[in-house]
């Protein structure tokens, strides 16, 4: 299903360049098929396999690992809780679980991560935000122009 994001229409791609209509149907039919969440992706992953450029696709990198805090834990505010005094607060763990990114691709011979984006929400730019701060060098692009010329520009 297409969605208008502002910047590019997104739609799911098949591994040959078409658009996937319903993508739960698709993926029953095509169990293990790989599939891409825009064109503008599966035309950069087309132009990476076709100039065999050594990538990996879609690695899973690790921002945070599990941790265990303390908070609040907010108490019922109802009336039969303050008169049984059930109301008070009381600090319990919390363990939250690790955070993970996905980015598109991994050029191996530039040790470099590329992201390639039809929309960027808020979700992606904290990822990418913490992405960058954990130290990890990557680029975003918007199309296969702008990876070309990023590609030009690393050799």
């Amino acid at each position: 299903m297409a969605r208008y994001r502002g910047r590019v229409i997104i739609s799911k791609v098949d591994k040959l360049g078409n658009k996937i209509k319903n993508l739960k149907s698709w993926k029953v039919k095509n169990p293990k098929a790989l599939y891409f969440d825009s064109i503008p992706e599966w035309e950069v992953w087309d132009y990476l396999v076709k100039s065999n450029i050594n990538h990996i696709y879609q690695p899973e990198v690790q921002l945070f690992s599990t941790i265990t805090t303390q908070e609040f834990e907010r108490p019922r505010q109802t009336k039969k809780a303050k008169q049984e005094k059930r109301n008070k607060r009381t600090i319990r763990d919390i363990t939250q679980k690790p955070i993970k990114y996905t980015p598109d691709f991994y050029l191996e011979d530039y040790d470099l991560y590329i992201e390639v984006k039809g929309f960027a929400d808020d979700v992606f730019k904290l990822r990418w935000k913490l992405f960058k701060l954990k130290g990890y060098d990557g680029f975003i692009v918007y199309s296969l122009e702008e990876f070309k010329q990023l590609y030009e520009q690393l050799q």
